[in-house]
Formats: structure tokens, sequence, C-alpha cells
């Protein structure tokens, strides 16, 4: 069940020393889970279940105490974030041609994920601060999964899928290694994580 994963998740964190539980938003409702879903053709359940659970994370500035990331290099987006950011794509796409960029874009393996720079069924879940998201792609092609994972951005040429779904990542991600954040970054009050091979 997604949620018992995700809060494992946000536990394991927490044991870690990383404070996740303060970053969790509350839920989303139900009206803006369908208002931000409709620019999408329609969420997947996963990933509407995601949003029930959480609506992303909190900003620095509303976190008393340790700010941190929930996903391995990047911010979880609020859905009004997310939103910004699915934007963001749009005006991309509107003003540029494949050439442009697509044919700098490989794909790992035998990834099944399409090997372009944007695309609209890509919903962006989570930001690394330099405008590269975990992708939540709604139309794969053929082998791939509806809800699958997957990275794209200005400094990610190269399309992988993480994981098959959103539960599927959580379940990889709680079985990565993590070290706890050290003296400095506790002193800054702000500390990102890593999981390399996860994203």
């Amino acid at each position: 069940m997604l949620a018992q994963t995700w809060w494992r998740w946000v536990d394991r964190l927490d044991a870690r020393g990383w404070g996740a539980r303060a970053m969790v938003r509350p839920p989303a409702g139900e009206d803006v889970i369908a208002a931000a879903g409709e620019v999408v053709g329609g969420f997947p359940d996963e990933l509407a279940d995601l949003y029930r659970i959480a609506d992303g994370q909190l900003e620095t500035r509303y976190v008393q105490g340790l700010w941190t990331n929930l996903f391995p290099g990047y911010e979880f987006l609020s859905l009004a974030g997310a939103r910004r950011a699915w934007q963001g794509w749009a005006d991309i796409r509107a003003t540029y041609t494949a050439d442009d960029f697509d044919d700098m874009i490989t794909v790992r393996g035998d990834d099944p994920v399409h090997r372009v720079y944007t695309r609209a069924p890509w919903w962006p879940l989570a930001e690394d601060g330099g405008g590269n998201h975990l992708m939540v792609d709604l139309d794969p092609p053929a082998g791939g999964t509806v809800g699958q994972v997957l990275v794209a951005g200005p400094d990610e040429d190269e399309r992988r899928v993480l994981a098959p779904g959103i539960e599927a990542y959580l379940t990889a991600l709680l079985e990565t290694e993590l070290v706890p954040p050290d003296a400095e970054q506790l002193a800054e009050g702000a500390a990102w994580w890593d999981a390399p091979g996860l994203r």
C-alpha cells in the first residue's frame, strides 16, 4: 500500500537524522488534484494517491530547524510547484523543434522511455533546483509502465527509468544506504542527501 511505503520511507529518513516528517506538507484536496491532473489528461491512481498523502514538501522558509529533501537530490514539489514546472516545460515545447534538443538525448540501455528532451505527458514530481526533474511518465512507449519514474532536465541528456512506479521507487529507496547529516550541514540548517543510483 502506497501510504504505508511512503511513511516507512519518511520514518527511515527520520531515523538517519534527516527530520523528514517536518518537511511533509498536508494532503492535497480532491479538487486540487483533479485540477492539476487536467493538464495531462488525468493522473494515474498511484500519483493521485501520493498527493492524497502529501502535497509535496515545505519550502525552506516554512521550516524551523533542519530543512532537507525527500527524494535523492530532489525536492518533492507541491501540486502548485509541479504545475509551474510543467508549464515551464510546455513553454519550451512551444518554441523548440526536435532538432534543437532531441539529437543530444540518449536512452540508458533498453529502458522503455522516449528518446526526446521533453514530452507533455511527463509530470514533474520533484526538482533539483537546477531545472532537472524526476518525472512521472504518463504515456510511455511499448514496454514501459504508465506512472514510471524517469529523469529529465537541462543537465540530464540520458533518459533512464528509475522505477516502474512511485511505490516501486520508494521501495528501492528503502533499500539504499543513507548516511546521517554531518555537523556542517546541521549548522547551516539545510542539508541535501543523495542516492546517486536512484536519480
